[in-house]
């Protein structure tokens, strides 16, 4: 038995419709997802410009410059608007950009994870559609977390490109998982990238040993935050860390498992973290179901 292409394609193709027609009514929700995006985002605007968007991808820019001004990374309680929970490697790469207002950062943060977006979903167009249907999509861009970016490396992985497996996990060790889809679709890539995660980290350490140093304290005193924000409250983290792994294990079996082990393998998982499972629809090449 065949994979579909796409989820979507299969639905799709049950509408009563020409070929022709169901391509436009395709290409007009897709159109409505994007204005639903556009129109959300300037709505809500940017904090510190007089809105409210924007809080994850502004923690990032503001511990890049707390980086570069000596600052502490951590010290803002996790979960806490300009709060840092991430190594310093994210503080590190983000140095050139600290040179933009933050609302320029802002937007230019969501347009990755917007590109982000359509390769996990395999065309602008489903993108679109998705928008629509998929509400923490938009609370996704209107943040600017990085859950996107692992819904991105998690489709690639999918689909037999496992290079960024190793290197997403420098910014959220949730893609782990992962690592059994990458050993036996692409070996090599998958290897590549643990060499390159490793070149990183370890030209991090020699460049700012100290800030290894907090990470290391904050990750055995941070609390994590509570609330109904934080979906997975009731379920402890070790739990769900063995869930996730038993997924992921699965996923070589049933491959659009793979990103409900990345969702699960989330410290926190944010309603917004939510969009990270968008990559089920990710469309993958023809095989029998198994291989």
């Amino acid at each position: 038995m065949l994979w579909p292409v796409n989820p979507w394609s299969r639905a799709v193709a049950r509408i009563p419709l020409s070929p022709g027609g169901r391509t436009v009514l395709a290409w007009g929700l897709s159109g409505v997802g994007f204005a639903l995006l556009g129109r959300t985002l300037l709505e809500h605007g940017i904090q510190g410009a007089g809105g409210g968007g924007g809080i994850d991808a502004i923690d990032y820019w503001n511990a890049s410059r707390n980086l570069a001004a000596g600052l502490p990374l951590h010290s803002v309680t996790y979960g806490q608007f300009l709060a840092y929970s991430y190594p310093p490697i994210l503080a590190q790469l983000l140095l050139p950009f600290t040179l933009l207002p933050s609302d320029a950062f802002v937007w230019l943060w969501r347009a990755l994870e917007l590109a982000c977006l359509r390769v996990a979903v395999g065309s602008w167009r489903t993108a679109g559609i998705a928008l629509l249907g998929f509400p923490p999509l938009l609370a996704e861009l209107d943040a600017g977390n990085i859950h996107l970016i692992m819904a991105a490396a998690c489709s690639l992985a999918m689909r037999g490109h496992a290079f960024l497996v190793a290197p997403a996990g420098l910014l959220k060790f949730a893609s782990l998982p992962l690592a059994p889809l990458g050993w036996v679709r692409d070996r090599r890539g998958f290897l590549l990238g643990i060499a390159l995660a490793l070149a990183i980290v370890s030209v991090s350490i020699v460049v700012a040993a100290d800030r290894w140093a907090e990470y290391l304290r904050f990750l055995t005193t941070a609390a994590f935050p509570t609330g109904w924000y934080n979906l997975a409250e009731a379920v402890p983290l070790p739990l769900r860390l063995g869930v996730a792994i038993a997924l992921g294990i699965g996923a070589l079996r049933w491959v659009r498992l793979a990103p409900f082990a990345v969702l699960l393998a989330y410290p926190v998982v944010w309603f917004h973290g939510l969009a990270t499972l968008v990559s089920v629809v990710t469309p993958l090449p023809q095989r029998e179901r198994g291989a």
